[in-house]
């Protein structure tokens, strides 16, 4: 069935061709479903020899076996699919440490109630005795188990989904906290059993009335542990067929969201701390009430409200508007060609309100009972690509802003969002200065050039860290390349890589200049001022944001030699935000 899904195929046909064999030996599926399909048989020869010799060898043989069966399923599971070594390198032992918990608690649960049943109608001492023996064997084994499971799940979440708007708004994120939610059930059944059903099977205090109850609520708590296991394996069977949530694109549930950026930099530390706090308190009331302390848990829990509402006061700023589509990842990456794409598209549905530069002076402006939104103020940058996409859409303002969703693809309203943003970019970034920022900064949309005969990408020069920008018109400044060139070890030693591009297509070949396309030159003229002398530099972190910015014509004109080192340095040390994969699906 894999085969034919795989390729396409319908199953009868996947046995001709060599599908099959493709499939087995050419895929990671196939390898692990080879091994596991060995070890299957390894398992069950081990069963059938123990139970015909009663030797112990072919069940401890066996259960490394089952062992190996259940961990050996992570292989074809995401935990395989790393993607940023070494980071990814503990998903995959996460997801096996997983398995094998979950292998082992579920696995020992029904033959936990079985044998319990059997000990319902013994009521002698040594019944007992065997029923308690097993139900604190199983206890340990289950402590241990929940342990791991609660670690090695919080890893998979994390690398799974990520963040919260991919947990509550994809169908992975919310069959995940289904499952997350009977796993908690079942947790509470267990602790039940342990604290307050193991103890009655002791020899004293309790009667042989009470301990006969007490296996028979073991039995009961037992079975429905297992109805619950049984349904989360059946939820994990269904999200191992779901893109992972931070994969997809999450529909926002809820009309508003929590943005810490509203939120002054002494309050954020009065929230954190009080946040930290309100997390002891919580624990302390959680572990008085488990020990019966009242007054303790009363002062916990007086402790709780108090932390509580300096948070609810401190967010109260922070919580904006949101839409279905807030947390969705571009479709299109902001690279010059979307930027290229875009331009006409505004033109097109965007110029007659927003106007030519897009500052809301259009034609039909005065016309409209709301004025248009600048689109060139640093407000822009306050809403995510996802607000923006919701506007393109669906409009604006009752109405006086129409939606383009029936008249623009999805990819299409992509571009047009990319061309607004790196406009905006490029007006803002005229008023940054020569020092270097570490807080909010502004994007450079991505691009394709050519270097000494090969083809490079600014992404990809980026990872090796900070890029200098130069951006100059018809006049090649020789000059300063000259210059830089000298200092090119002292550059490279300090991770900075220089990237000259000509808005002039006549220059573009000189040496020491890059190769560009139309397209990207028509996208970085937005980020050059036509008063800057003939030249501007900017200062690129990791991410292509603009850190620092020189022109010809400024006070202090360009960056010498020492500043340029200096700065280097600063700007590879502040860190990249991990990049945003749900455009993957939409």
């Amino acid at each position: 069935m894999v085969a034919s899904q795989m390729s396409g195929m319908p199953l009868p046909m996947v046995f001709h061709g060599g599908v099959v064999g493709i499939v087995l030996r050419q895929t990671r599926f196939g390898e692990a479903w080879m091994l596991r399909a060995v070890l299957a048989a390894v398992l069950a020869i081990c069963l059938l020899a123990q139970s015909r010799s009663g030797k112990h060898v072919f069940g401890w043989v066996g259960l490394v076996a089952a062992a190996a069966f259940m961990g050996t399923l992570a292989w074809a599971g995401h935990g395989a699919a790393a993607e940023n070594l070494p980071f990814d390198v503990i998903h995959l032992p996460a997801d096996i440490l997983h398995l094998l918990a979950t292998g082992a608690w579920l696995g020992a649960l029904l033959p936990l109630v079985l044998l319990l049943v059997q000990t319902l109608g013994d009521d002698t001492s040594e019944g007992l005795a065997v029923a308690r023996t097993a139900a604190l064997r199983f206890s340990t084994l289950g402590i241990t188990c929940v342990a791991t499971l609660i670690v090695t799940g919080l890893v998979n979440t994390w690398f799974l989904s990520g963040t919260i708007p991919a947990l509550v708004g994809t169908r992975y994120g919310q069959l995940l906290l289904v499952k997350i939610a009977l796993f908690c059930g079942m947790v509470a059944i267990a602790n039940v059993n342990r604290s307050r059903l193991v103890p009655c099977l002791a020899d004293v205090p309790s009667g042989p009335a009470l301990r006969s109850q007490a296996v028979q609520q073991l039995g009961r708590n037992a079975s429905i542990e297992v109805s619950l296991g049984i349904l989360v394996l059946a939820i994990v069977a269904i999200i191992g067929t779901l893109p992972p949530g931070s994969h997809s694109q999450p529909l926002w549930p809820f009309p508003v969201r929590i943005d810490l950026n509203e939120i002054a930099a002494r309050t954020q530390t009065v929230l954190g701390v009080a946040a930290a706090f309100l997390v002891l308190f919580f624990a302390a009331a959680a572990v008085a009430a488990t020990r019966k302390q009242y007054p303790r848990m009363a002062g916990s829990i007086a402790g709780v409200i108090v932390c509580g509402a300096i948070c609810w006061f401190a967010l109260r700023p922070a919580v904006v508007a949101a839409y279905p589509t807030t947390f969705y990842a571009p479709t299109q990456v902001y690279a010059a060609p979307s930027v290229g794409r875009g331009q006409p598209i505004y033109s097109a549905n965007c110029m007659a309100c927003h106007g030519v530069d897009g500052r809301g002076d259009g034609p039909l402006a005065k016309s409209l009972p709301i004025r248009p939104a600048d689109l060139t103020e640093p407000h822009l940058f306050a809403h995510t690509p996802g607000d923006i996409y919701w506007w393109v859409s669906h409009g604006l303002a009752n109405g006086v802003m129409p939606g383009f969703a029936d008249k623009l693809t999805p990819d299409q309203r992509w571009d047009l969002i990319n061309f607004v943003r790196a406009r905006a970019a490029g007006i803002q970034t005229s008023r940054a200065g020569s020092q270097i920022s570490t807080t909010a900064s502004l994007p450079l949309p991505d691009f394709a050039f050519e270097q000494d005969g090969a083809q490079n990408t600014l992404t990809q020069l980026l990872k090796k860290g900070p890029v200098l920008l130069i951006l100059f018109g018809a006049d090649a400044p020789n000059a300063r390349l000259e210059q830089l060139a000298a200092l090119g070890p002292r550059l490279a030693a300090a991770g900075l890589s220089v990237v000259a591009v000509s808005l002039e297509p006549s220059t573009q070949n000189t040496t020491g200049i890059v190769g560009v396309s139309d397209d990207v030159r028509a996208a970085l003229a937005l980020f050059r001022s036509p008063t800057d002398g003939g030249e501007t530099e900017f200062m690129l972190d990791r991410g292509a944001n603009v850190r620092a910015r020189w022109t010809a014509s400024g006070s202090g004109g360009l960056a010498d030699a020492e500043t340029l080192l200096g700065d280097a340095v600063r700007v590879a040390k502040i860190p990249v935000a991990a990049a945003n994969h749900a455009g993957h699906a939409q």
